[in-house]
């Protein structure tokens, strides 16, 4: 039968099982893959900005005007030409087939799609004082998207003029970290117990012929006994066992700096 001790050093013999170097090895590359994957997706929106505001505004709005969604394009025309009767149930806007626009909507309107610089159709003005049929309605929308996707050019133009916000790795620590224990441990206990008695008794007799006799007989005899009881008790006790701890950690420290993307 194995002792405690002999069991901690069977787990001892084991300890290349945890697979502590799997660990270490994983926790560098996964932090390595990691930082890689930040840089790489960094780039990947620098060159799109860079795409982005390499283009014309004119080849700009063709290519993103339909990406603009309704909510914007309500938003644009609700701020330009706001409903009538503002309330919870109404309509965002006064802009809607059927609806009658007066000189000054079509002037508030014209004023928030125009688009200068560019060669455009009246430069983007679509609206006209009047009753708004489904054609015009559609050219109004068709406009407003021109115009949200012309500023989101003008947005990406100051971008570049500022830079790009980037995060760059100064130094960094991986620390990995293994605590093992085996421990084992043996008990013995013996207790022994002693019991002894002895007993002695003393019979005697005595007989007399008559009162006074001068013959007198008597008699005597002793008795001896002895009683030894021991007791032994005994108690073994091991114990045997194993812990580890594995600790991975990862400090990087960063700083932020402003990458140039002025346009050629």
């Amino acid at each position: 039968m194995a002792t405690g001790g002999d069991a901690a050093l069977a787990y001892a013999s084991r300890l290349d099982e945890i697979g502590f170097p799997e660990f270490t090895t994983k926790l560098v590359s996964d932090t390595f893959d990691a930082l890689i994957a930040a840089n790489l997706r960094q780039q990947q929106g620098y060159i799109e900005l860079i795409e982005a505001v390499s283009k014309s505004l004119k080849a700009y709005i063709n290519d993103t005007r339909d990406d603009i969604g309704p909510s914007e394009i309500m938003q644009l025309l609700g701020a330009a030409v706001p409903p009538s009767s503002p309330g919870a149930t109404s309509e965002p806007t006064k802009v809607k087939p059927g609806a009658k626009l007066t000189e000054a909507d079509a002037t508030a309107l014209n004023n928030a799609l125009e688009i200068k610089g560019i060669e455009l159709d009246k430069d983007n003005k679509a609206a006209t004082a009047g009753t708004l049929s489904q054609s015009g309605y559609d050219k109004i929308l068709d406009a407003a998207a021109m115009r949200l996707a012309a500023n989101k050019y003008d947005q990406l133009e100051q971008m570049t003029k500022l830079g790009m916000l980037r995060l760059v790795v100064d130094n960094g620590t991986i620390e990995t970290r293994l605590n093992f224990h085996a421990y084992g441990s043996e008990y013995f206990n013996r207790n022994t117990s002693a019991y002894s008695r002895d007993s002695f008794a003393l019979r005697a007799s005595a007989k007399t012929g008559g009162l006074l006799s001068a013959w007198v007989s008597a008699s005597a005899s002793t008795s001896y006994t002895s009683m030894n009881v021991s007791t032994a008790s005994t108690r073994q006790n091991e114990s045997s066992g194993v812990d580890v701890n594995i600790f991975g950690r990862v400090q990087l420290n960063f700083h932020t700096d402003y990458l140039p993307l002025n346009k050629s």
